[in-house]
């Protein structure tokens, strides 16, 4: 009764009104509402203001919020770790992804966990590091890769992969036309970048700091879509990973030079949750990961369907090997 009662306050915190939850779960208003006061009750607290407009969660009910949902989805996973194995992992993985490697990681390994392990499902968040961090430790994500300041926050932390910044302007632009630019010039120039603490936005600000110069940031965004969107217009200029920006580049939209005097390099790490043992699934996932960030980049999507191939022909001789009854 307890898990109903929890999957009834999300889905009231959700929807924002319990008319609204009713709809979404097929339940009636009156018994989503008999069951969210049997948890007040028991609870010794009001989760909900209750108004003619809908329903907003109290202290208590946001306190409750991030250990309910970690319960209701430990308890859809009971099953899937019953079931699975390491030949055949299943179920749902959490991955939490630092915006500025999430591209093309994230495209990568949805091919390849498609192709190779067609009973994961994926669910991808992003987040900056400090976000990430906390999301694994409380156990509302599996799975992290975030920037450096990680193996502070998450001693577990495993180096995934690490590469320098570089300015980024629009295609054309005579700063990028050679391969590298001082540090001290582009801090004059005008700047749109991730808003702190965002990992690579910390580096930048450490680095000005020792130099003792200012950066000129004329915007701080939060989306780094919206970002290239800016350069790519001629309106400012931005600093990224090259991983980030390769579609751009290789098409022609954007251009990019590598930053000198001094050179900044970002780090990358994979960490897991350490709220729970991480399942069959969850260690596919994480391997697969280390797999792509250790390919050259040019080379990520070749390492996907090689991965991808033999993960497919495992699959056929284990089933081959089994016995007919198993089947």
């Amino acid at each position: 009764m307890l898990l109903e009662q929890l999957r009834d306050f999300l889905a009231v915190a959700a929807a924002g009104s319990f008319s609204r939850a009713a709809i979404l779960s097929g339940a009636t208003q009156s018994a989503i509402s008999k069951r969210v006061l049997a948890l007040e009750r028991d609870l010794g607290a009001t989760l909900f203001e209750r108004t003619g407009r809908g329903a907003r969660m109290t202290e208590a009910g946001r306190a409750l919020w991030p250990r309910a949902d970690i319960l209701v989805k430990e308890a859809d996973a009971l099953s899937d770790v019953v079931a699975a194995d390491s030949s055949r992992p299943r179920g749902i993985v959490r991955v939490a992804i630092q915006p500025s490697a999430a591209w093309p990681l994230l495209r990568d390994l949805y091919v390849g966990v498609r192709d190779a392990y067609p009973s994961i499902h994926l669910q991808v968040a992003e987040a900056p590091t400090a976000q990430i961090a906390e999301w694994l430790r409380d156990g509302r994500h599996d799975l992290g890769v975030l920037s450096q300041a990680a193996h502070k926050a998450l001693p577990d932390a495993q180096l995934l992969f690490a590469s320098s910044l570089q300015l980024v302007s629009r295609a054309g632009d005579p700063l990028t036309r050679r391969s590298t630019i001082a540090f001290d010039r582009i801090a004059k120039l005008p700047l749109v970048v991730a808003v702190m603490p965002n990992g690579g936005r910390v580096l930048l600000e450490e680095v000005a700091r020792q130099r003792g110069v200012r950066l000129n940031v004329a915007m701080d965004v939060y989306s780094i879509h919206l970002i290239k969107n800016l350069v790519r217009e001629g309106l400012a200029y931005t600093i990224a990973l090259a991983s980030a920006i390769a579609d751009e580049i290789e098409t022609g939209q954007l251009a990019a030079a590598r930053i000198a005097q001094p050179s900044i390099t970002q780090a990358f790490y994979l960490s897991t949750s350490p709220a729970r043992r991480p399942s069959a699934a969850v260690r596919a996932v994480a391997e697969m990961i280390r797999t792509l960030t250790h390919a050259p980049a040019r080379a990520m999507s070749t390492s996907v369907a090689r991965h991808a191939a033999l993960r497919r022909s495992e699959l056929s001789t284990s089933e081959t090997r089994r016995p007919p009854s198993d089947r």
